[in-house]
């Protein structure tokens, strides 16, 4: 029996050889042809309302870029936004603009770099880095190509990391705060309306898989209170964002009882759910770009600035340098004020942790304080108007200012008697602030104002490999489901600021690229012979009526489009309505009347910026301008 099972090995062997026929080939293409035949099975068993080659969800950063690169390499695209015409862009609209970068001839470096902030973690992969910094290698030519004619860039190295000299960073016309990276993308992405369909409000609410193959297929997408069912012929990019205005989620997985976005207003979590729905493995989803400490804005619930610790600059406004302390729940300090800490990680005995916090937060500061500055750029001087409105609460004595707040008084005053004799001998021994902060809070009357903690961004969310595909929880690849963008960052701890921009371009152009390739279990035929397509709405900006002697004109802010209609009378601007906006409530807002007085006052364009809404009054200026042009 041996023998002859021998000889008919032999023959099979001399077989293969000869013919060049292989049985597992065989069996393979009998596999790859059973899941062809079943997914033809599958799709004839939904009910589709559109089809597409590609289909990304979210119009954020990420989502623009693996929009278009998936439309250049020749797919059918349709983006799906949840927010409504005017409000898209995530995080990356309202960043800082900064978009990693590093030379080709540095990768070795970079990875040595990155493997100081992955620490002891053991994500994401050596693979991953790599695929990482060669991807980033190109963001500055990729940027070139999409049209960015001024690219400034700077060496930048946020930790003092072995081979952090190579990072760099780059910014479009050399603008922070001006959503000039998202500007390019959207330009991009409209210069690619042939190939690219753009749906507003029409949240992707789930993903349409073969339970059998656990091929993805498709999308389920609402539309005003209709679910459609869109077809994916080759791959689906989830570049949803994070978990930013999810307070539920904040609290479940940040172990956080509240905190808040700086800057997203539909990051609910979306892409998250959908990934667990479909079998995704989730990664590093207790890590934030956070936390620090701000003031709440109580009309869009996210905070009025980036922040407010640490000295002025770019990023804060500097006021907690000032006569002013953080305390916490007991009434005593609890961290060192003249320090921002990096995206919330402090230094803790040679390691960087998130920043403790103790909750409720507040921060305690005198009249000299509030003389000193706006407490936020868009705050009124004097900050007098906060204090009418209960953002800060003033009370005559350190006492009675402690009654209000609900913190133990004997603690308070205590805390702020060992905080001036601090001051007095220009050393903290309990934080080490740095003396020249050291300013006492001696100058009734005193205040308060409540802080939360606030962050940049979630990173956690659906793991994915180097080829940005979506894996699930026993490690396979999850077949023709993709991610970019802060919807399950790379990274596990500490990032590399600029990272997650860069992270934005270089996934969306890996996942949307290989998105776009044909697969091999793909039936070609289209699903819709026989059906028309369902056609999606959404809330379009109102149509202005002009009357005799007024203009329109249009230019962009931070949040979009802005539209106004201004009236002239014998050569003079004798009114000026905004007519369409989307500007941040309680921040950009404030300037539109400011701006609008001083034209109308002084009969010119040509008028100063309001501090910290400056990109409103520059897009709100030139809009009036562009109206005045079409007078000539």
């Amino acid at each position: 029996m041996r023998k002859t099972l021998l000889i008919l090995l032999i023959v099979v062997i001399l077989t293969q050889i000869m013919t060049g026929f292989s049985l597992t080939q065989g069996l393979q293409e009998n596999i790859e042809q059973e899941d062809i035949d079943r997914n033809e099975e599958f799709l004839k068993e939904v009910e589709w309302h559109g089809e597409y080659d590609v289909i990304v969800a979210g119009y954020g950063g990420a989502g623009a870029t693996a929009s278009i690169e998936a439309a250049d390499k020749g797919a059918k695209v349709l983006l799906v936004e949840k927010a409504p015409k005017g409000e898209e862009g995530g995080n990356t609209r309202f960043a800082g603009q900064g978009v990693l970068s590093i030379d080709k001839e540095d990768i070795d470096k970079g990875i040595e770099y990155f493997k100081h902030l992955r620490g002891k973690f053991n994500t994401p992969s050596d693979e991953m880095i790599r695929a990482y910094l060669e991807v980033g290698s190109e963001n500055y030519s990729w940027l070139k190509y999409l049209g960015a004619e001024n690219i400034t860039v700077s060496p930048f190295q946020e930790y003092d990391y072995p081979g952090g000299e190579v990072m760099d960073s780059m910014l479009i016309d050399g603008e922070a705060w001006t959503s000039s990276l998202y500007r390019r993308l959207q330009d991009a992405v409209e210069e690619r309306s042939d190939s690219i369909d753009l749906w507003y409000e029409s949240p992707a609410v789930g993903l349409i898989q073969d339970p059998k193959t656990k091929i993805v297929h498709g999308v389920k997408v609402e539309n005003k209170g209709n679910i459609l069912n869109i077809r994916a012929k080759y791959g689906v990019v989830l570049c949803t964002g994070g978990f930013e205005n999810n307070q539920q989620m904040i609290q479940d997985y940040l172990q956080l009882p509240y905190a808040y976005s700086k800057a997203a207003r539909y990051n609910t979590g979306d892409g998250i759910k959908m990934a667990m729905e479909v079998g995704a493995n989730l990664w590093h989803m207790s890590n934030i770009a956070g936390p620090d400490l701000n003031v709440l804005n109580p009309e869009t619930n996210t905070t009025f600035a980036y922040a407010i610790q640490g000295r002025k600059d770019i990023l804060s406004t500097g006021f907690a340098t000032q006569n002013v302390i953080f305390v916490g729940a007991d009434g005593t300090r609890f961290t060192d004020e003249s320090v921002l800490p990096n995206h919330g990680h402090v230094d803790f005995h040679g390691s960087w942790r998130q920043m403790p916090l103790s909750l409720p937060a507040f921060a305690i500061f005198d009249e000299t304080a509030r003389l000193s500055q706006a407490v936020y750029p868009s705050w009124s001087e004097g900050n007098l108007e906060e204090i009418e409105k209960g953002l800060i609460i003033k009370a005559d004595t350190i006492k009675e200012l402690a009654e209000k707040i609900g913190v133990h008084p004997v603690n308070l005053q205590r805390q702020i008697r060992e905080y001036n004799s601090y001051c007095r001998n220009k050393k903290d021994p309990m934080f080490g602030r740095a003396k020249d902060t050291l300013k006492a809070i001696n100058k009734a009357p005193y205040y308060a104002m409540e802080l939360v903690p606030s962050f940049t961004n979630t990173q956690g969310g659906p793991e994915r490999n180097e080829k940005g595909q979506v894996i699930d929880v026993r490690g396979n690849v999850i077949p023709h489901l993709y991610s970019a963008g802060e919807l399950g960052s790379m990274f596990s701890g500490i990032y590399q600021g600029t990272g997650n921009l860069g992270e934005c371009v270089i996934f969306g152009r890996i996942s949307g690229r290989n998105a776009a390739k044909n697969k091999d279990t793909v039936i070609t035929e289209s699903v819709m012979v026989d059906r028309e397509p369902v056609i999606p709405s959404w809330q379009e900006a109102e149509e202005i009526v002009l009357q005799s002697g007024e203009f329109a004109g249009e230019d962009r802010g931070i949040g979009g489009p802005i539209k106004v209609k201004v009236n002239m009378k014998n050569d003079k601007i004798t009114d000026i309505e905004v007519v369409y906006h989307n500007e941040t409530k309680g921040v950009s807002t404030n300037a539109i009347d400011t701006i609008i007085s001083s034209i109308i006052e002084n009969q010119t364009t040509e008028v100063d910026a309001v501090s910290g809404a400056t990109v409103t009054s520059k897009a709100l200026m030139n809009a009036v301008k562009n109206a005045l042009e079409k007078t000539e």
